[in-house]
C-alpha cells in the first residue's frame, strides 16, 4: 500500500469513529441514572418491634422516566459498627419530577450515631402508566376508638376516566409534618385496591400511616399533611409521560378535598431530537462505517495487470 492510501486509510479510520462516537452519544441511555433521582427529605424511628424503621420521598428531577428507583442505607452505630439495608421507592416507571415515598427496615440497629442514604440505581425507560385512573375524592381522619385509638386514616375514591381498564391498581401515601418532611409512609404495596377497574368505573380506598400512631409521636413527628400517588401497572405506553400533579392532602384532619390535576408533557429522552430521528441516525453511522471499511480494504489491495512482455 502507498504512502497516500495509507493516509488515507487512517483518516477514514479517524472519521469512522467520530461518526461511531457521535451516534452513539444521541442514543438514549438504557444505564443507571441515580443522578436523576433526589432524596428530598427522611427521618428514622423504632417501631413496634425494636427495629430501625427509615421513611423519606425521592423525586425524579431528570429529564427520563425511571423504571425504578433503589436506595442503599448504612446507619453507624456510635462505636462504627455499621448495618446496612437496601429498599426500593414505592412508584414503577417515575415520571420526570413525580415524588415517591420509601421504607427501609434495619432489624438489627438500635444504637444510631449516623446514617448515610444513596441511590443505588435508576433505570430510565420509555415507558409511562396508564394515566387516566384519578383520585375524585379523598380525607383524613384520626382514629379514636379503642381498636384504632390515634391511628392517621386516609380514605377516598378512585374513578377511571379514560377509555381502557385498569388493571391492579394502586394508592400510596406519603405523610409530612409541619416542616413539610416526610415522617410516615402508607398504602397498598403488597395488595392491590382494585383488580380491575373498567372506564368510568369507581373503587373506594383507605389505608393509615404505617407505624406512625398519633397518640405516641413527639410534635416534630406528628402528621399534619400528606400526598397520594395513583399506581397502575397495566396498560403501559411508551412515549411522551404525562406528569401528573401529586394529590395533596389537608392539614386538618376530617377534612374532604376534592383534587384538581393538571398534566405536562414532558419528554423522555435526553436529546432534544425525537427518539425514531436518533435510531435512524445510529443507523446511517453504522452504514457508513461499513462503507469506509470496504473502501478500505479495496484500495489497500494490489491491482493486477495483464504483463505486455513478448516471449
Amino acid at each position: 500500500m502507498r504512502v497516500g492510501s495509507v493516509r488515507k486509510a487512517i483518516v477514514h479510520f479517524i472519521v469512522l469513529l467520530t461518526v461511531l462516537s457521535l451516534s452513539i452519544t444521541l442514543v438514549p441511555s438504557a444505564f443507571s441514572q441515580p443522578e436523576n433521582i433526589k432524596i428530598l427529605s427522611y427521618n428514622w424511628y423504632i417501631d413496634s418491634l425494636g427495629g430501625l424503621v427509615v421513611v423519606g420521598e425521592v423525586q425524579n428531577v431528570g429529564p427520563n422516566t425511571i423504571a425504578r428507583a433503589i436506595i442503599g442505607g448504612t446507619v453507624y452505630a456510635s462505636d462504627g459498627t455499621p448495618a446496612d439495608s437496601i429498599s426500593q421507592a414505592w412508584a414503577i416507571n417515575l415520571a420526570p419530577q413525580q415524588k415517591a415515598p420509601f421504607y427501609m427496615d434495619f432489624y438489627s440497629a438500635n444504637d444510631v450515631a449516623d446514617l448515610e442514604l444513596t441511590v443505588l440505581q435508576a433505570d430510565a425507560t420509555a415507558n409511562y402508566q396508564y394515566p387516566d385512573v384519578k383520585i375524585v375524592s379523598h380525607s383524613s381522619t384520626v382514629g379514636s376508638s379503642s381498636t384504632d385509638k390515634g391511628a392517621y386514616w386516609v380514605s377516598g375514591t378512585l374513578q377511571n376516566t379514560g377509555s381502557q381498564t385498569a388493571k391492579k391498581v394502586r394508592v400510596i401515601g406519603t405523610f409530612y409534618n409541619d416542616a413539610g418532611d416526610t415522617v410516615a409512609v402508607g398504602g397498598y404495596i403488597s395488595e392491590v385496591v382494585v383488580e380491575s377497574l373498567a372506564p368510568s368505573a369507581t373503587a373506594s380506598f383507605k389505608f393509615g400511616a404505617r407505624d406512625r400512631n398519633q397518640s405516641d409521636v413527639t410534635p416534630s413527628q406528628r402528621i399534619s399533611k400528606y400526598s397520594l400517588l395513583v399506581q397502575v401497572e397495566e396498560p403501559v405506553f411508551q412515549g411522551i409521560a404525562p406528569v401528573p400533579t401529586p394529590y395533596e392532602g389537608s392539614s386538618s384532619p376530617g377534612s374532604t378535598e376534592a383534587p384538581s390535576e393538571t398534566q405536562t408533557p414532558i419528554s423522555n429522552s435526553d436529546s432534544a431530537f425525537p427518539t425514531e430521528l436518533i435510531y435512524a441516525v445510529v443507523a446511517v453511522a453504522v452504514v457508513l462505517g461499513v462503507a469506509a471499511i470496504l473502501v478500505i480494504r479495496k484500495r489497500g489491495q494490489p491491482t493486477k495487470r495483464k504483463s505486455s512482455r513478448k516471449r
